[in-house]
């Protein structure tokens, strides 16, 4: 076929019937001839259509379930995405937890050695009769530790997510400079 357009043979028909009626004389038979080979031309083409209609429907309908499945699929995936993120947010936090617990451990301790150390004999001179003092002061050590641990455990969460937030950025970025790449490509 080469450089032949697909309908030449319904190009070369038309171009046919057009130079049939700028003839001025023809026949009944010519006329009825000529009509004859239109109305067989033009049912090959209804019947062409009609085949093109069924495979175009067929192909409409798998293009349906693709999409429909695509769409399932793209459901699932952002499912598990969620529950992905929410495992790892409560991993995150688990850790978080862990290493703000630590954190205040060694100030509590800290400051258990500094009150024992350096407190306690000031407290024991000046509050000789009265040994509750010193027993108060740590219970008031003891009593700051968990609003202690939680405050540090906020804050580091926080911290934890501003970081998360900007390497997302960060992605979504990559992403959209990756898209114009492809797109370049393609287009090159």
């Amino acid at each position: 076929m080469g450089g032949q357009s697909i309908y030449q043979n319904e190009l070369d028909n038309l171009e046919q019937s057009k130079e049939f009626l700028k003839r001025n004389d023809y026949s009944q038979m010519e006329l009825q001839l000529e009509f004859k080979k239109l109305v067989e031309n033009y049912e090959e083409l209804v019947d062409q259509v009609k085949i093109i209609t069924k495979i175009s429907d067929r192909l409409q309908k798998k293009l349906n379930k693709t999409n429909d499945a695509l769409e399932s699929s793209n459901n699932q995936l952002a499912e598990l995405n969620n529950q992905l993120n929410e495992t790892i947010d409560q991993l995150t936090e688990a850790k978080i937890g862990r290493r703000a617990s630590t954190i205040v451990l060694f100030i509590a301790i800290g400051l258990f050695v500094i009150s024992e150390v350096l407190l306690e004999p000031i407290i024991d001179d000046m509050f000789k009769d009265n040994a509750f003092v010193g027993l108060a002061l740590k219970l008031v050590v003891a009593i700051l530790i968990k609003p202690g641990e939680d405050f540090a455990n906020k804050y580091m969460l926080k911290q934890a997510r501003k970081k998360q937030m900007e390497e997302q950025k960060e992605k979504r970025a990559d992403k959209k400079v990756n898209k114009k790449v492809k797109k370049k490509r393609k287009i090159l």
